[in-house]
C-alpha cells in the first residue's frame, strides 16, 4: 500500500470547531486521531467492529471499508461528523434524513504533546512523497508521450509507404489491363479481318461456280 493510501490526513468540521483527522489504514482496520482545539482524541477500528457495521449496512465488509475511507479521508458534503460523549460519529446525508454509517469510541491523549504525533510532520512527510510522485507521474506522462509521437510517426509512415505501394499496384495492374485491352482488341480487328476476307473468298468462288 502507497504511503499516501496507507495514512491520510483531512480537514473535516465538527460542532465544536474545525478539526484533522490523521488515520493510519490497515488492511481490514485503522487507527484514528483527532486533532481538535488542541486536544488529541484517538480510537481504532477493528475488524470485529467492521464486520458488525458492515452486516447491519448489509454491505460487505470490503464496500463498508471502501465506504469508510471515502467518508474519512477527504473531507465530503454529503457526510456530517461529529465527537459527542467521547465518541466520533460519522453520518451520511440522504435528502432530508441523517443515516448514521459508523462510530469509533474516542479516548483522549494525555500523554505530553511531544510524544504525540506531530501532524505537521506528517503533513510534511505526505506532501513531500506526494511531490516525488507527482514528479514521478510528470517523467513517465513524457515518457508516454514521446513514445505515443514516435508510434504515431511510425503509423503515418507505414500509412503513407502502403498507399504509395498500393498506389504503384495498382498503376501496374491498370496498365496490364490496359496492355491486354489492345491486344483483345488486336485480336478481335483480326478476327473480323479473317472473316471479312473468308466472306470475299466464299463470294468470288460462288461466282465462279455460277458463272
Amino acid at each position: 500500500m502507497e504511503i499516501d493510501e496507507s495514512i491520510t490526513v483531512t480537514k473535516i468540521n465538527l460542532q465544536d470547531g474545525r478539526g484533522y483527522l490523521l488515520v493510519g489504514w490497515q488492511p481490514k482496520s485503522f487507527e484514528m486521531y483527532l486533532y481538535l482545539n488542541d486536544k488529541l482524541w484517538k480510537g481504532r477500528f477493528s475488524q470485529n467492529r467492521l464486520n458488525g457495521f458492515s452486516r447491519n449496512l448489509n454491505l460487505s465488509e470490503k464496500d463498508y471499508y471502501d465506504k469508510i475511507k471515502r467518508c474519512l479521508s477527504q473531507e465530503r458534503d454529503d457526510y456530517c461528523y461529529e465527537l459527542k460523549s467521547g465518541f466520533f460519529y460519522w453520518k451520511r446525508k440522504h435528502k432530508d434524513s441523517i443515516i448514521m454509517e459508523g462510530f469509533l469510541p474516542m479516548e483522549l491523549d494525555m500523554s505530553p504533546t511531544n510524544t504525540r504525533p506531530d501532524l505537521f510532520e506528517i503533513i510534511l512527510v505526505l506532501n513531500k512523497y506526494l511531490k516525488g510522485k507527482i514528479t514521478d507521474l510528470k517523467r513517465k506522462y513524457e515518457t508516454v508521450k514521446k513514445d505515443y509521437t514516435k508510434c504515431l510517426n511510425d503509423t503515418e509512415e507505414f500509412l503513407n509507404l502502403k498507399i504509395g505501394m498500393e498506389k504503384t499496384l495498382c498503376d501496374k495492374f491498370l496498365n496490364l489491363l490496359s496492355i491486354k485491352k489492345s491486344k483483345v482488341d488486336g485480336l478481335q480487328k483480326c478476327t473480323l479481318k479473317i472473316k471479312d476476307d473468308a466472306k470475299v473468298k466464299q463470294s468470288k468462288i460462288h461466282q465462279f461456280i455460277t458463272s
